[in-house]
């Protein structure tokens, strides 16, 4: 994918018919393969001419829909396809759009943006960890300083790696810094959410789509519930917020378990995904991964444990086996975790699914046919 620009050669004063530009295109449908379900790759070109510096994006379809504006991770070519950074960025025309509200024209605006570009980007590195930004580097070079958003790029770089398009390091190298990259992405989202809610006026741009937004909403009253049908009655009517990567790794498994002939329901609320087959009834609790995966492994223990408790064994239905799915790995010992709660791990891996098998009798992601781990092969 990365050669293919170079070796293809890219030139923005040709027409998006070139070899090049084909290329990138395809790689809109490649690429979401190796990333976690629900990401949207973009590509450059869309526009009504074609950019100097060519670019492919993942986004965060809960943070971003466009390279416009948020946070998101790209492949940053220079201009001369010497080289290509793979870069934790953050859109340039909401930065440019923050200046013209205010009154600035054209290269003030852009010059307001570059600098709010570059304070934005040092202020989320200082919440990154020394070991977080081991080997990477602040500041990116794309050889193209007269232009607006190749500047804007670079200013926008919280942390970048660079690779020779001569001489790029192996496959196995070069997936493991995209996988590390969408753990960066997930907690330079965290930390912006954070500074938005602590320290409102040090960011002058969003963390979440305009498009889903959350709306402020009071406190609401302490609930303690006297019985069970109060509990039911109060999960029923209560809004639960669920993000497009949510959806989409829910959409993801269903499809897979139906593929294998098993019953899938996922209208049985509040309860993410119920499974069956003709001798198991799986209780399914979906988390995309973020920064914290103790945090939604923690969450999907309590959840299962309370639908388990009010959905099934308060109305006398029999328990049914529990299944905590992910969006990509938790690590070992958050399986292992789970497992000693009698709660299969499953999680997305590149196209395929994998997890921690408790009983290959009763696991679910046996009877789908999927590689599951063992107890000593995780040891």
């Amino acid at each position: 994918m990365l050669t293919g620009v170079q070796a293809k050669g890219y030139q923005a004063s040709l027409e998006r018919g070139q070899p090049a530009q084909q290329h990138l295109q395809r790689i809109r449908h490649e690429l979401p393969k190796l990333a976690p379900p629900g990401m949207r790759v973009r590509v450059s070109g869309s526009g009504q001419s074609l950019p100097i510096v060519p670019w492919i994006a993942l986004l965060d379809r809960d943070v971003t829909t466009t390279a416009q504006e948020g946070l998101y991770v790209v492949y940053l070519y220079r201009r001369d396809l010497s080289h290509v950074y793979l870069s934790m960025n953050q859109g340039a025309t909401q930065h440019k759009q923050n200046g013209l509200k205010r009154g600035l024209k054209n290269s003030a605006a852009e010059r307001a943006a570059l600098s709010e570009l570059r304070n934005e980007s040092e202020l989320l590195r200082q919440c990154l960890s020394g070991d977080t930004l081991e080997g990477l580097l602040s500041k990116i070079d794309l050889g193209a300083s007269t232009y607006f958003l190749p500047c804007g790029y670079e200013a926008g770089n919280i942390a970048a790696v660079v690779y020779d398009i001569a001489r790029l390091p192996p496959e196995t190298v070069l997936r493991d810094d995209l996988a590390r990259f969408l753990n960066l992405y997930g907690t330079c989202i965290e930390s912006k959410r954070e500074i938005l809610a602590t320290e409102p006026g040090r960011i002058n741009t969003t963390a979440d789509t305009k498009k889903d937004r959350p709306r402020f909403k009071p406190k609401p009253p302490a609930f303690r519930p006297k019985s069970s049908a109060e509990y039911r009655a109060h999960v029923n009517e209560q809004d639960q917020d669920k993000g497009r990567r949510h959806e989409e790794l829910i959409n993801l498994f269903a499809r897979w378990a139906r593929a294998a002939s098993l019953t899938v329901a996922n209208n049985v609320h509040p309860c993410d995904l119920t499974v069956a087959s003709a001798d198991v009834h799986w209780l399914v609790e979906a988390k995309t991964v973020g920064a914290n995966a103790e945090k939604v492994v923690r969450e999907a223990i309590g959840q299962l444990f309370a639908y388990r408790h009010f959905c099934y064994r308060e109305l006398g239905r029999p328990d049914p086996d529990l299944v905590a799915l992910f969006s990509e790995p938790v690590g070992d010992a958050f399986a292992e975790l789970l497992a000693s709660l009698q709660i299969e791990a499953i999680w997305r891996t590149g196209e395929s699914w994998e997890g921690y098998v408790l009983d290959k009798r009763s696991s679910l992601l046996a009877t789908t046919g999927q590689r599951g781990h063992s107890e000593e092969e995780l040891a």
